[in-house]
């Protein structure tokens, strides 16, 4: 029996260039203006919550805690 408590296994945020993206609950969605910024974004917040980032296509990334 496990005794590890915390976040595994989840997706912690999605970030796109997709203005039109929109989902109901979950995990928080960030705009990036172009490619630049959603790189740059995903970078500085996978670094804050220890994620993994992973490319989705179409100008979207998720930050996922393995």
């Amino acid at each position: 029996m496990s005794t590890k408590i915390g976040v595994n296994d989840y997706t912690l945020a999605i970030i796109t260039t997709d203005k039109e993206m929109k989902i109901s609950g979950g995990c928080p969605i960030f705009y990036a203006k172009d490619e630049a910024e959603l790189q740059n974004k995903a970078m500085l917040i996978s670094k804050c919550v220890a994620g993994m980032v992973h490319d989705m296509t179409n100008g979207t990334l998720i930050i996922v805690k393995h």
